[in-house]
């Protein structure tokens, strides 16, 4: 398999679980209108519960949907560029990470299995990517009558 290719799987997961991600919170929103709203203060306003769980929603849902830019973006670049990905690939793969053992200790065992195929993913296009020689546009000298030129 390319890396573009897996690169472009692990992008298109991220999709589906940001997508899943704020499914849930409209679910949320829709159940929580009506419970009692408690309030706290915060700075020069009052919140509630479910103002900040929808704020950190929001945040983690935008989060995902930037990793999954990010991923086919680096699809594009294994593309052309292969060494370019470079670094940022395996960042991508440590934010992964990250959200895999999230998903393991917090989420359901479908958000589980989502995350850790799009880090394999990752993590085989980071290593194919990287060990890709990078195509020269540059014409190869020629031997001409057996001497080099």
């Amino acid at each position: 398999m390319k890396a573009t290719v897996l690169y472009r799987i692990s992008g298109t997961l991220l999709a589906v679980a940001a997508a899943a991600n704020t499914a849930w919170l409209v679910y949320f929103w829709r159940t929580t209108r009506s419970l009692p709203s408690v309030q706290f203060p915060f700075g020069h306003s009052d919140l509630s519960y479910v103002q900040v769980v929808l704020g950190l929603e929001v945040f983690c849902s935008l989060c995902v949907l930037f990793a999954a830019y990010l991923a086919w973006h680096l699809a594009a670049l294994a593309r052309t560029t292969p060494q370019a990905a470079g670094a940022m690939g395996w960042l991508l793969l440590l934010y992964q990470v990250v959200g895999t053992f999230v998903a393991l200790f917090y989420l359901s065992g479908f958000a589980f299995l989502i995350a850790a195929i799009a880090a394999v993913c990752t993590c085989w296009a980071n290593s194919l990517a990287g060990s890709t020689a990078p195509t020269s546009t540059l014409a190869t000298p020629q031997r001409v009558s057996g001497r080099p030129t």
